[in-house]
């Protein structure tokens, strides 16, 4: 679609040779290529030189502006961006290789001097990629001078993807270098379904061979713990593979009731502390947010697993996890424990990175649990109890699953 564009101002004089940009009285009467050849056989002097070798030099695609809005130059940047050779390029409009996004400025105008407007740049190929169009134009005695400068947004776009690709990928090591931690733990777990397995196998093979009649219900229940032993051991070794996977970024509404016991049972694996009490208080009516599966698992198994090491110091080790609803419509989670609490020189710097009281701990589990829950447009935070031990909070915005089982809109990105 052509591009309308405000009309150049004339000027009362003007040489018989105008240069690119510059328009006078007698321009309707000039082909648009004396303006080309003006600007490419430098008439205007120094100053026109001093133009030309720096829009040249220019990272961004620069076109001039000439008689009724065409074309009359451009720099190497526009060459290389659309494709074109600068000879394809003049005399056409800017609608010939650009087309504005419907409804989008991104400041004032878009044919106003300054003003910048989104749009798609539209390559020789045919290929469209999103740009942002400033118009600039300089007044002078000799008229206006008016450009039009492209930014090609796919470098931002690629350096944004990256970036998201690597705090995709410091979690997921972060949860692999945890598992480490938990391997001596995650060994012993396992070895209790399989030693069962193990000896409810040799119990039914007796039975199979034996001579005493009337033995089918014994070996129908010993099949059934062999099954159930088995289930429990698989369910582990899911736990621990979801855990640890890369996982999508894409958010489904996700029951946290379900994923808070889904990162307890992963953070209880191998737990030491046999006495260790753990007790679910699930206020919220409503539990249903729009967050990554992965993600959010991983901070309540972050969660989770710092409650456990702090109650090492005590002698009956409880861990409360409670949810409710505030008045704003989030989910709040509280992860309590009657431990140790929180040392007072890292209370304010808790969630900072590379800030540890474990022996060999990276300091990174915290800080990316910021991380992910406010990338999910929530808050986290810590506070001591009272009476002993403390209290690590998050919060979410709860979600409404629609009628029609549509997806529902994710409140942190609106």
């Amino acid at each position: 679609m052509p591009i309308k564009m405000e009309a150049p101002h004339t000027v009362a004089e003007a040489g018989p040779s105008v240069a690119a940009g510059q328009v006078s009285p007698v321009t309707s009467q000039t082909p648009r290529r004396e303006a080309a050849r003006g600007f490419r056989e430098g008439n205007g002097g120094p100053r026109m030189d001093w133009i030309r070798q720096l829009h040249d030099h220019m990272p961004d695609a620069v076109f001039f502006i000439g008689d009724r809005h065409r074309i009359s130059a451009c720099n190497k940047a526009a060459v290389a961006l659309f494709g074109y050779e600068e000879r394809e390029l003049i005399g056409r409009k800017i609608g010939f290789v650009w087309r504005p996004t419907p409804d989008i400025r991104l400041n004032g105008r878009w044919a106003d001097e300054g003003a910048v407007r989104a749009g798609l740049a539209i390559t020789k190929s045919g290929a469209q990629f999103p740009t942002a169009l400033t118009i600039i134009r300089k007044h002078d005695e000799k008229g206006v001078f008016t450009a039009a400068v492209f930014e090609d947004f796919r470098t931002e776009g690629e350096t944004l993807r990256q970036v998201r690709e690597l705090q995709l990928e410091i979690a997921r090591l972060a949860r692999v270098t945890e598992l480490g931690e938990m391997a001596s733990t995650l060994a012993h777990e396992l070895s209790q379904p399989l030693s069962s397995i193990a000896a409810y196998s040799e119990g039914c093979g007796r039975l199979v061979t034996g001579k005493r009649p009337g033995r089918s219900e014994e070996l129908r229940e010993a099949l059934l713990e062999i099954k159930r032993h088995a289930l429990w051991a698989g369910s582990i070794v899911q736990n621990v593979r979801e855990f640890a996977e890369r996982g999508a970024s894409e958010r489904t509404p996700e029951a946290m009731h379900e994923l808070i016991h889904k990162a307890a049972r992963l953070a209880l694996i191998g737990s030491r502390r046999k006495d260790m009490h753990t007790d679910f208080q699930f206020e919220a009516a409503q539990d249903t947010v729009l967050a990554n599966r992965v993600q959010i698992v991983q901070v309540l198994t972050n969660l989770v697993r710092n409650a456990l090491e702090a109650t090492e110091c005590v002698e009956q080790p409880r861990i409360a996890i409670r949810t409710a609803v505030d008045s704003f419509a989030h989910l709040v989670v509280d992860v309590s424990d009657n431990g140790c609490g929180i040392a007072a020189e890292i209370e304010d710097s808790l969630f900072r990175p590379f800030v540890t009281c474990k022996p060999h701990g990276l300091g990174m589990g915290l800080a990316l649990s910021k991380r992910i829950v406010e990338a999910h447009g929530g808050r986290i935070g810590a506070r001591r109890r009272t009476e002993s031990g403390s209290v690590f909070s998050f919060s979410l915005p709860l979600v409404e699953i629609e009628a029609d089982g549509e997806r529902p809109d994710d409140p942190s990105r609106r």
